[in-house]
């Protein structure tokens, strides 16, 4: 069961995991051009979430996919690995 109602400490708790999120989506943005691996995305952002943010772990499995690939829901493990170069005009 779920509770509705979240402590002040819970709050700030996702208030800042949110912020450091936030951060390293905007990170990766800026770095990501042709030629770097989807998987060096899923790094840099995995990288800075623990660097910058001291978050050793996130709540949710990175699908990092360029083109057609970012569509893939659960993409990016053994039997979708997500290792293919970006290339230009592949990220919107």
């Amino acid at each position: 069961m779920k509770r509705v109602f979240k402590t002040e400490y819970e709050l700030e708790v996702l208030k800042y995991v949110t912020e450091v999120s936030s951060a390293a989506h905007r990170h990766v943005m800026r770095i990501a051009k042709a030629g770097i691996y989807e998987y060096q995305c899923e790094s840099e952002f995995l990288n800075y979430c623990y660097k910058n943010g001291g978050c050793r772990h996130v709540s949710y499995t990175c699908i990092c996919g360029s083109g057609v690939n970012g569509a893939v829901l659960h993409y990016g493990h053994a039997g979708a690995p997500n290792n293919y170069p970006l290339k230009d005009g592949t990220l919107w």
